[in-house]
């Protein structure tokens, strides 16, 4: 019993030291957060920091410059502005037209005695192409010689009798004999005139039965054979047309004129004109400027202009089809860009000029003539400059931009030039495929 009891009070000491211990533990860590919570602590703190080391002023202005993020390039297309000969070959349809056409028809009535051409061939002026029966012309100019010499010998009788009577003494004869002698003499002159003159239309018949040609050229085919009676009222005989020079006609829109009026006032080429035949070979002999239409066309809206084109080998035939292409012969040097580049709004046409900083200015144009995809600039760029082309939708106020410039002429797709320069092809306004079913 008396040792059960000593344990007990064993314990009971040992438990009492314990939470001794623990109190004394609790006390001294208050005592530590007292201290470091005094202003003397804090003093200690500020004068170790003093102590240390302060950066420089140029550390701190590069912490405040390094604070604010930059902001991010966009990347573009962009596009270097070019001068163009804006004087670009064009195509017409042309038709080949004889200068002079020819239709041969009789002056004088009469049975055809003589076809003396052979059918499409080539002939020249003055060659005989018909001759008519010639029988009853030369009757005619026989008689007119007899009237002819009938009326000289009345002349000669009436000037002899006039003489006689001038010289007869005045006495001897009445005045009015001597008036009806010089009325003959007139009268007699009168009808010689009038007789050789009717020789002369007799002999003007006679030369028209033989029918000749009255330009050089290609006749075709004998309408009327020998055997037939032509006369003038009738129809024509045959047909020549001029070959060489020939002439090539075509309608040139009202547009197109307009832009070359002041050519056209003038003397001189307006177009440099070669021709395209038929089967796609070029014809070697350029083209001279003829005339042109007294009046645009009201129901095309078209002038017909006409050139002259050397023709010695026959190869352009009067009625056929050609190709006319056409180059304006004064230039036309003038700023062009893609026809993409162009924005417009209310104030008007603008693009996007680059400086050299990469930031995108807006820059007011005048634009021109369409010339394929792109547009003349008349005024607001010069050659040389740098443009946005593709990006435009992605251009910000105060945002500079990144751009790639294409270095081939060939004209790529968005999506071809985004893989070329490596750029996302977001930015450039293509889509994303990822996005296309959010």
């Amino acid at each position: 019993m008396k040792m059960t009891r000593n344990k007990k009070q064993g314990k009971r000491i040992g438990g009492t030291s314990a939470n001794v211990l623990k109190s004394i533990t609790a006390l001294c860590l208050m005592l530590v957060i007292a201290y470091f919570s005094s202003s003397r602590f804090e003093g200690w703190i500020n004068k170790g920091i003093s102590s240390a080391p302060q950066p420089t002023a140029v550390a701190q202005a590069s912490t405040e410059l390094a604070a604010p993020a930059a902001p991010q390039a966009i990347p573009v297309v962009g596009y270097v502005v070019e001068k163009a000969d804006l004087a670009l070959k064009r195509e017409y349809i042309g038709r080949v037209e004889p200068i002079q056409t020819v239709l041969i028809r009789p002056r004088v009535a009469g049975q055809i005695e003589t076809v003396h051409f052979t059918e499409g061939a080539m002939v020249n002026e003055g060659d005989v192409l018909f001759t008519l029966d010639s029988a009853q012309y030369q009757a005619t100019v026989q008689l007119r010689r007899a009237e002819l010499a009938r009326a000289e010998a009345n002349l000669s009788r009436a000037a002899k009798f006039h003489e006689r009577l001038t010289a007869a003494d005045s006495r001897s004869i009445s005045a009015n004999d001597l008036d009806m002698a010089e009325s003959d003499v007139a009268q007699s002159r009168a009808a010689v005139e009038q007789a050789r003159a009717a020789l002369r239309l007799a002999q003007i018949d006679l030369d028209f039965v033989k029918i000749t040609a009255p330009i050089s050229g290609r006749i075709g085919r004998a309408e009327v054979t020998k055997g037939n009676y032509a006369t003038p009222a009738g129809g024509y005989l045959a047909s020549i047309v001029q070959m060489d020079p020939i002439r090539v006609s075509y309608a040139l829109p009202d547009r197109n004129f307009i832009d070359q009026i002041g050519a056209f006032q003038e003397s001189g080429d307006v177009y440099d004109a070669t021709l395209v035949l038929a089967d796609g070979s070029g014809y070697p002999v350029p083209g001279e400027r003829d005339f042109e239409a007294n009046v645009m066309d009201p129901t095309t809206g078209t002038l017909t202009v006409y050139l002259r084109f050397n023709n010695e080998n026959g190869a352009l035939l009067p009625g056929s089809m050609v190709r006319v292409v056409t180059k304006p012969t004064r230039e036309q040097v003038a700023p062009v860009v893609p026809q993409e580049a162009i924005i417009s709004d209310l104030q008007g046409d603008f693009v996007y000029v680059i400086d050299d900083s990469n930031m995108p200015n807006r820059r007011d144009v005048k634009l021109g003539v369409q010339v394929g995809v792109s547009r003349e600039i008349i005024s607001g760029l010069d050659a040389g400059e740098k443009i946005i082309m593709r990006g435009i939708q992605n251009v910000r106020p105060q945002m500079p931009v990144n751009p790639y410039f294409p270095q081939t002429s060939t004209v790529l797709t968005p999506a071809e030039q985004a893989r070329e320069s490596g750029f996302d092809l977001t930015m450039v306004g293509a889509p994303n495929p990822a996005e296309g079913d959010n």
